[in-house]
Order: structure tokens, then C-alpha cells, then sequence
């Protein structure tokens, strides 16, 4: 018997939902990992504050002893322009339309639920009690999937090297953090725009200030919230939003929590992504063939 075009997007469907629908069982709810980190270490950076000298930068690389960056252009402030393999820390400067100048650092957000360490196959990102998204190199299989998964582009490959490294800030954990002793960059911030200390402490620190001046800050601390909340978080001036200076608005959902729910469902029932992607597939087939047909004046059989 014939199958028309409703009957094979219904079987199709079925096909794509038993496995995407997987994910809504009582059980997986259940299997929620518990966050740590939470209550650790990060830092509140305050572009209220910030000058754009970048003393933190200097340190940054100083700390982690990075090399100098390559990528310079005419504009010098505005060098490098990203994060990179010797760059952790990265100062930008926003202006707006009358040419006033926000400046605000760019670095690891050191989520409390990240997504790199959930899209990482062999767990050689982990989030740690102290608050720090460590790097394992001893694990990395070099699939780059972290810097893929990442929300704010954050993990940087090292393209030059024969074993490659994936680079990015690390809280300091092992040069400073677990000897007691506070970042190298908001040690070197001479106006006081960085402050480092437990995450709860930060977030009284940034409320208090809102509150003392709010004629100059945004009634918002982002981080406290933005996907499933971050251990670096920031202040930003009452009239500029933090879209402007790069910092994307997001919801408080963690991305783990949005789509490990698909990838457990699937695997868990034994059921193949590429079972999916041939439904897919045979869709995109029958309808090509279906449009082929009705320009060729054939049956819809």
C-alpha cells in the first residue's frame, strides 16, 4: 500500500520521538548531578571602576607565564582583539554614540555549571569545590567540543603546538587560589575594580554598591543568574547595558541543563543518534521526491 506525504511524517515523527522523548522519563529527572562550586571562589568585576589600564592583563600573563601576544595591529589599546592561547584575561573597550568609553575584562566565567565540562567526553574540564573550571591535559583527547559548547567562547585551542593544549583563564587555582592567596589580576587592579573572595561575599559586595550609587549602576549584577549562574560576575553602568560590552543575555537555565537531557535520553535507551538523522533524512528524500514529481506532472503515489 502506498504510504502518502501524512502517513510517513507521522511514522518519521515517531521514530524521532521515541528517542527525543526518552529525556521526559521520571527516572533521568531524578539523576540531576549536584553543583559544587557554588559557594566558592570568582571574582566581581566593576566596569563602574575599571580605567582600561590593564594592569590585570599584564599580570594575568606574568602569573600564568604566557607569551607576549603576536597579534598587535595599528590600534594598540584595542590588541590583542580575543581571548587566545597566551591571552586569559582580555580588557575591551565599548564606546557609545556621544564616544564615552566603557571598559570591561573578558575571561573564563568560571560557570557553576559549566558547559564545557558537560560536553566534554573524557571529563577533562571539571568544575571544583573552590569555584575554578580546571583543565585536565592528562585526559584531553583534543575533540575541542568544549569550545564549541561554550556559551561565551571562552577555551582557546593552542593551533601551533604538536600536542595542543586548550588554554583559558584558571582562577589561578594553582599558582595563587591553593596557596590562600587572592588572583593575580585583581591583586595588580589599581582602582579597586576587581574584587576576588567567595561568590555570596561578591554578590553583598555588588548589591551594596547598587544600592550606595543608583545613579551609576545598573540595578542588575550579571552572573547571579545568567545561565544557571557564574563565579566571575559583573557590574555595569546604569546606562549601559551589558549586551554593549559583550556580555550576551542569557536565561537562567545552564545549557547542561537544556540539552544533556537529549544526549542521556538517547544513549541511555540505546537508541543511535544516527537513527535520528536517517528519519531525518528520509524526510528531506520524500519531500524532494514529492516536489520533483509535482513539476514533472507525476502522481502523488
Amino acid at each position: 500500500m502506498a504510504m502518502d506525504r501524512r502517513k510517513f511524517f507521522k511514522v518519521a515523527a515517531a521514530g524521532c520521538g521515541t528517542a527525543a522523548c526518552a529525556v521526559a522519563t521520571p527516572a533521568f529527572a531524578s539523576e540531576k548531578a549536584k553543583l559544587v562550586g557554588a559557594d566558592g571562589y570568582g571574582m566581581l568585576q566593576d566596569s563602574v571602576r575599571c580605567i582600561g589600564c590593564k594592569a590585570c592583563q599584564s599580570a594575568c600573563k606574568q602569573v600564568n607565564k604566557l607569551d607576549p601576544d603576536s597579534s598587535l595591529n595599528e590600534n594598540y589599546y584595542d590588541s590583542p582583539r580575543e581571548l587566545s592561547e597566551n591571552t586569559y584575561t582580555l580588557i575591551k573597550m565599548h564606546q557609545d554614540e556621544k564616544g564615552e568609553a566603557t571598559f570591561v575584562k573578558k575571561q573564563c566565567m568560571h560557570c557553576i555549571d559549566p558547559a564545557c565540562q558537560s560536553a566534554c567526553l573524557v571529563g577533562a574540564l571539571t568544575k571544583q569545590q573552590n569555584g575554578a573550571v580546571s583543565w585536565d591535559g592528562d585526559k584531553c583527547m583534543g575533540c575541542r567540543y568544549c569550545m564549541v559548547a561554550c556559551p561565551y567562547n571562552v577555551p582557546q585551542f593552542q593551533w601551533k603546538e604538536a600536542i595542543p593544549d586548550i588554554s583559558k583563564c584558571t582562577l589561578c587555582e594553582e599558582t595563587r587560589l591553593k596557596k590562600n592567596l587572592p588572583t593575580g589580576c585583581s591583586s595588580a587592579c589599581p582602582a579597586g575594580a576587581i574584587s576576588f573572595g567567595k561568590r555570596d561575599e561578591l554578590l553583598k559586595i555588588a548589591k551594596e554598591r547598587i544600592a550606595a550609587g543608583p545613579e551609576l549602576y545598573l540595578d542588575h549584577i550579571y552572573g547571579e543568574t545568567e545561565v544557571g549562574g557564574t563565579n566571575v560576575l559583573y557590574l555595569t553602568k546604569k546606562q549601559v547595558a551589558f549586551a554593549t560590552i559583550g556580555l550576551p543575555k542569557f536565561g537562567y537555565k545552564a545549557p547542561p541543563r537544556l540539552t544533556e537531557g537529549i544526549q542521556h535520553g538517547v544513549f541511555k535507551y540505546f537508541i543511535p543518534p544516527v537513527a535520528i538523522y536517517a528519519a531525518l533524512g528520509g524526510i528531506m528524500a520524500f519531500t524532494n521526491r514529492k516536489n520533483k514529481q509535482e513539476q514533472e506532472g507525476g502522481s502523488d503515489e
